[in-house]
Parts: C-alpha cells; sequence; structure tokens
C-alpha cells in the first residue's frame, strides 16, 4: 500500500509539474523566468501529487470509513488544494474566483458523489462478473 501511494504521489507530481511548467510557458511566453515561480510550480505539483496521488487512492481503495465521510473529506481536501494551487498561480485570479468558492465547493462535492456512485456501481458489476464466473 506504501509503495503504491509513492508511486501514485511521484507520478501525480511530476505530472502536474510538467503540465503547469507548458501552461506558463504558453501563456507567459514573453517574460523571462524568476525563481520564484519554479518554486510555484513545484509546490502547486506537490499539492496535486498529495490529492490525487494519496489521499485519493487512500480513501477509495484502502479506507473503511462511509462512503459519505470520503465524499465529504474528498471535497474539501480537493476545494483547498485547488484554490491553494490557484492561488500560488496567481493571486490576481484567485481573487478573481473567490466570490464563487461556495458553488466550486458545490460542483466538487456533486462530482464527488456522482463519481462516487458510478465507481461504486462498476466496481459492483466487476465483482458480479467475477462471482458469477466462480460458480
Amino acid at each position: 500500500m506504501i509503495n503504491e501511494l509513492k508511486n501514485n504521489f511521484t507520478q501525480t507530481t511530476v505530472g502536474s509539474i510538467i503540465w503547469i511548467a507548458i501552461l506558463a510557458t504558453i501563456f507567459n511566453f514573453q517574460e523571462t523566468t524568476p525563481l520564484h515561480p519554479i518554486w510555484t510550480v513545484i509546490a502547486i505539483g506537490c499539492i496535486f501529487g498529495f490529492i490525487f496521488g494519496v489521499i485519493y487512492p487512500f480513501l477509495w481503495n484502502y479506507s473503511t470509513f462511509k462512503s459519505g465521510i470520503n465524499i465529504a473529506i474528498s471535497t474539501v481536501l480537493n476545494t483547498i488544494g485547488g484554490t491553494l494551487a490557484v492561488y500560488l498561480f496567481s493571486p490576481t485570479m484567485f481573487n478573481f474566483i473567490k466570490p464563487y468558492i461556495i458553488g466550486i465547493v458545490l460542483l466538487t462535492l456533486i462530482g464527488h458523489t456522482l463519481g462516487f456512485y458510478a465507481y461504486s456501481k462498476m466496481e459492483n458489476r466487476k465483482l458480479a462478473a467475477e462471482l458469477n464466473q466462480k460458480i
């Protein structure tokens, strides 16, 4: 479990750093890049790596919490991590989305709820097929 979580963290962190570096290159091509934005990109990548590479796999594969608690934890951490990443990337962009944070939380909650129930349905079908094959 620890190795899988570590690998998920590393893959997600590196993927996020590359993705953000590409976006920063595309949208800031006329400026020279000082050292501060590089650390910002690394921090954002670590936030994404922690949430999507460690927290999500742990919550959905290993934890024994009820589904409502998993959905609540996922929603809160996703919203906090996302808004923190936006703030680190651009405080101006954060100020622009700040009035919509309640809507973002609601959309995140709805998305996690729908995602959980779709994933549960898919897993139940897969388990039922495995059990039917064994019978």
